[in-house]
């Protein structure tokens, strides 16, 4: 088994939790995943295939890492998350609760600047059919397909959480290897 992260900081986290026997933790990027020689029966990532400018080359090593039948299941920021050019992100009344998402820019794939702890952090938005194209393209038949939101009992401890009815911040995907 083998576990890759770009942050030498988390690989070093990663090993302290997580000693295995059977682990191999290595310092790479996903946007080349040629190094690796091995085949998988599951590749999971969690949320951080959208840094990873081309799509494409990402979603096609990891399906030739696979076994047949083997398992790439994921997760990303929400395409509709991502997709704002400008931060602008909550319509809210005058008591300052929300009223709607402000989705724009969809269409506009591509890198988006944002701010997450720091400023200038680089995502590529990318929207639902160019995601589900890459899978289909590169040999992948997606099994399963999530948006999850907060249960009632936390939205009904945080309130503000109710926000994400109209927009949920994460999307999963589990995709088959299919060899045919």
């Amino acid at each position: 088994m083998s576990r890759i992260d770009i942050s030498e900081k988390m690989l070093q986290v990663a090993n302290q939790e997580n000693k295995c026997d059977n682990v191999n933790f290595m310092q790479m990027s996903m946007s080349d995943l040629t190094a690796i020689n091995e085949k998988f029966d599951v590749v999971a990532s969690s949320l951080a295939v959208h840094y990873i400018e081309d799509f494409d080359k990402l979603i096609s090593s990891v399906y030739n890492l696979l076994t047949d039948n083997g398992l790439f299941v994921f997760s990303q920021e929400h395409p509709l998350a991502i997709a704002l050019l400008k931060e602008n992100y909550w319509s809210r009344d005058n008591e300052g609760n929300v009223i709607h998402y402000n989705l724009t820019d969809y269409s506009l794939l591509g890198e988006r600047k944002t701010r997450w702890i720091v400023d200038g952090v680089i995502k590529y938005h990318r929207t639902f059919s160019s995601i589900f194209n890459s899978l289909i393209k590169a040999g992948f038949v997606i099994e399963k397909v999530l948006e999850p939101l907060p249960e009632e009992k936390i939205m009904e401890r945080y309130p503000s959480y109710k926000k994400y009815y109209h927009k949920p911040d994460f999307l999963l995907i589990k995709a088959r290897h299919y060899k045919s």
